[in-house]
């Protein structure tokens, strides 16, 4: 069976396939830079600890967590996002 167009399902299949992989590479860098958010917002956390003055263990551990937290928030719709328009 074959479209109006004269190209059959498989290649339809195919040619879709070829074209998000395509998509995807050039996400490749952004993915990445997603992957490596954590790290750099403890390198940024690190930077800027002075600031916050006298902090207990508990209170640096409770920061560190929300920080954590807000980057993955971000870095999943980020993700979410790629894969739809992908």
């Amino acid at each position: 069976m074959t479209t109006p167009h004269g190209v059959g399902p498989t290649a339809q299949s195919e040619e879709k396939q070829s074209q998000q992989s395509l998509l995807m590479m050039d996400w490749e860098p952004t993915l990445g830079a997603l992957r490596r958010s954590q790290d750099i917002a403890r390198a940024e956390f690190r930077k800027q600890r002075k600031r916050l003055g006298v902090l207990s263990a508990e209170q640096e551990t409770a920061i560190e967590a929300l920080l954590m937290s807000t980057v993955n928030t971000i870095s999943h719709r980020v993700r979410c996002l790629i894969e739809t328009i992908g």
